[in-house]
């Protein structure tokens, strides 16, 4: 599968973007007017006056043939399946994709992969978001853990491992921006106050979303941030790399990073 030729698809059908969704239904089984709308919620764009021209100035920069250049590259690097990717425009309503992520934002699902972008993306940037969201998808097929039963610790652990894999190929100027929120020993005494004793909690509940993003009174992003502090240090103390670490259980890393586990 790979870079899906999306270009073809937004020109066609930019001011009627749920005509795009019906391609994904496949894939995330909703109705293509909820599919829309979840897809919003995550980055996808919604229409604006000469947004169409967007789509020209990514073909330009031949976004579509790099990124498939890329992805064979992570194909084989991680060992991981071939599903399909979605490069489409990222929503220019969304002042957090806008702000903190300099217009762009990836979805992973267990068989596709989308990529929310926009013309002032470098080449190098969206390299390194495929890289975070492609390594999601490998660690899903690579861990015998059903998603549904995933904890805290396993989506911290997986959002770690995404970064360290972009360290890895990328270095440290392509990391996302919650990497750098808080220090180390700010990032022990979190996972000490906020974390640890409910590091068993399950995906898809409240508590979960509210811990890993950093909602209410505590820090923002915190279950990311803290979540690659602990990877950062379990390969400081172990010496072990992207691949070594791509099968191993959220416990073992935690386990590894000695300056967390005690």
């Amino acid at each position: 599968m790979g870079v899906i030729q999306t270009a073809v698809w937004m020109s066609k059908y930019y001011q009627e973007p749920e005509k795009i969704c019906e391609k994904f239904t496949k894939y995330i089984p909703l109705q293509k007017e909820a599919l829309y709308r979840f897809l919003v919620s995550k980055g996808m764009f919604r229409p604006v006056v000469g947004g169409e021209e967007e789509i020209g100035v990514l073909q330009k920069e031949r976004v579509w043939e790099q990124l498939a250049i890329e992805y064979k590259k992570l194909q084989q690097w991680l060992k991981g399946p071939d599903i399909p990717v979605f490069i489409l425009l990222s929503d220019p309503y969304n002042r957090t994709v806008q702000r903190e992520y300099n217009g762009k934002a990836g979805l992973a699902m267990r068989n596709a992969l989308f990529l929310f972008v926009s013309s002032q993306n470098s080449i190098a940037e969206l390299k390194a978001l495929l890289t975070h969201e492609y390594h999601h998808i490998c660690r899903i097929h690579a861990n015998e853990k059903g998603e549904e039963a995933y904890t805290i610790l396993d989506t911290m652990m997986m959002e770690g491992l995404a970064e360290h894999a972009v360290y890895e190929r990328h270095g440290e100027s392509y990391y996302a921006p919650w990497v750098s929120y808080y220090k180390k020993d700010e990032a022990i005494m979190f996972w000490h106050r906020f974390i640890q004793k409910k590091r068993g909690i399950q995906r898809g509940t409240r508590e979960h979303d509210t811990l890993l993003n950093g909602r209410g009174f505590y820090p923002k992003m915190l279950g990311y941030a803290v979540g690659f502090h602990i990877v950062k240090d379990c390969v400081e103390h172990k010496k072990w790399n992207t691949t070594s670490l791509l099968e191993m259980d959220a416990k073992a890393i935690l386990e590894g990073a000695l300056s967390f586990d005690s």
